[in-house]
């Protein structure tokens, strides 16, 4: 499938308007194209691209998409900094392909040639 396509298909079952959540979509889908070794994607992986993207949707909603850092906690009184370390809520995960996220690729991952 075209990655118009894609991108229209998510948006539509997302029930997003306009174009501002297109480059968190294309950016889904090339990451996921890069990591299953594929030219396009196929329909069937839909779903994961719409799931990604309502996650990272609801991430931005919930933390902004200005933050630096994942922050779990700051102190004052000899200053302390805690990050926020957690696999399934850290920006990098939330972003980019979790393990759990490659598990779900796995059978449409092909070798490289």
């Amino acid at each position: 499938m075209l990655t118009s396509e894609l991108v229209t298909l998510v948006k539509a079952n997302l029930k997003v308007t306009g174009d501002e959540k297109d480059l968190i979509i294309n950016d889904i889908i090339q990451e996921t194209i890069n990591y299953c070794n594929l030219k396009e994607l196929p329909v069937e992986l839909e779903p994961f691209i719409r799931k990604k993207t309502q996650s990272i949707i609801n991430y931005e909603l919930e933390n902004g998409t200005t933050s630096v850092f994942d922050i779990r906690s700051i102190s004052e009184g000899d200053t302390s900094i805690t990050y926020n370390v957690d696999n399934k809520t850290s920006k990098d995960t939330i972003y980019g392909l979790s393990e759990t996220n490659k598990k779900a690729l796995q059978s449409f991952r092909r070798t490289r040639k």
